[in-house]
């Protein structure tokens, strides 16, 4: 695994975020992204919702959903 040393000023600005990060170039060129860990609170928020016993969507159910709003927009254009 490569590994890579950042600046101090990016440690901290991935340390404080609270939502995933977008990893790009001097270009802006995108390169890949930085996914914060799951905190406790997430954790017992994903626990709490299993616990209801809810039915969830397919992914095969998202994945139609996801093709119809790439249709609307292309169509929009």
């Amino acid at each position: 695994m490569v590994e890579l040393v950042l600046s101090a000023e990016q440690a901290r600005l991935l340390a404080e975020s609270q939502e995933s990060v977008e990893i790009v170039d001097a270009q802006g060129n995108r390169l890949g992204f930085f996914a914060r860990r799951f905190s406790d609170g997430d954790i017992e928020t994903a626990r709490r919702r299993a616990a209801l016993n809810k039915p969830g969507r397919s992914t095969a159910d998202i994945l139609q959903g996801l093709r119809a709003l790439e249709t609307d927009l292309s169509t929009d254009e």
